[in-house]
């Protein structure tokens, strides 16, 4: 007997190449605030401002992963931080999103990071293992947008 399976996640709205420009940890939740916003995930596929914030974070299985210079192949010196010590240390980051991995309770962004004492990039990685919700908050404004676009993909 095969089994064949293909993971296919419905998100409302995608990550990629978006800009966080503001990190917050309060009473276990992270907020990430986008210099953009980021797209919704169904034609046309705009792009709406908002911020995300994901619940009940369980800082046991959750880190930082802080890689090599940008495009750096072979040996590398790397950093893994808890979500407190990465924020603690890195107060004002620039961190464009590239990968966006969701699982089982469970979200992975990686992309580039860059730091206002660094002229280069550095690779990075944020794993989460989470129990609450995904929260993606649009500004109003957005809203006519994403109900116009909901109501074209029912049709």
């Amino acid at each position: 007997m095969i089994t064949k399976y293909k993971y296919k996640a419905s998100l409302p709205f995608v990550l990629h190449d978006m800009a966080v420009n503001k990190i917050e940890y309060s009473e276990g939740n992270l907020h990430l605030e986008f210099e953009h916003g980021f797209r919704m995930a169904q034609e046309p596929y705009p792009q709406v401002d908002g911020n995300i914030t994901i619940e009940d974070i369980d800082e046991d299985f959750s880190c930082v992963l802080l890689l090599s210079k940008l495009g750096q192949y072979g040996e590398f010196r790397g950093e893994k931080l808890s979500i407190k010590d990465f924020l603690s240390k890195y107060k004002d980051v620039y961190f464009e999103i590239v990968d966006e991995m969701y699982g089982y309770n469970q979200v992975e962004y990686s992309g580039y990071l860059s730091l206002p004492e660094n002229e280069y990039q550095i690779q990075i990685t944020v794993s989460l293992y989470f129990t609450g919700n995904i929260v993606y908050e649009i500004t109003e404004k957005e809203e006519s947008i994403v109900a116009k676009i909901e109501a074209l993909n029912k049709v």
